[in-house]
């Protein structure tokens, strides 16, 4: 059994906390001018559950034609992808309408001591 501390601790690194501005979808993803010119974020790119195939498609698009790659797609638990993109892609799908949230991919790791 865990404490509500030790909840709160794992909560903590697990949950990345984003940058989030009213009518944008949030961000963990370094503002520009910290990444050098041309670098490419990986991100999750995760739409509103009302979002069409079609408009997630062109967003797909769109990032490849700037030099991106989309390096997994989402259908069940999320809809979206994953994805290595350039900065100015990344601008673009941060004012998105149809973006629910744009999150850093990584690994992730959870540690939970024991009290043993």
């Amino acid at each position: 059994m865990t404490s509500d501390n030790e909840a709160n601790a794992f909560s903590a690194s697990v949950i990345p906390g984003g940058i989030q501005t009213p009518g944008q979808a949030p961000s963990t993803i370094p503002k520009k001018g910290v990444q050098a010119a041309g670098a490419h974020s990986k991100v999750i790119v995760v739409f509103k559950a009302d979002t069409p195939q079609a408009e997630i498609k062109n967003a797909e698009d769109s990032i490849i034609a700037q030099g991106g790659k989309i390096t997994h797609r989402y259908n069940s638990a999320l809809l979206g992808f994953a994805a290595e993109l350039p900065d100015n892609s990344f601008q673009a799908l941060k004012v998105h309408p149809k973006v629910d949230y744009i999150e850093a991919d990584g690994v992730v790791s959870a540690y939970v001591g024991s009290n043993i």
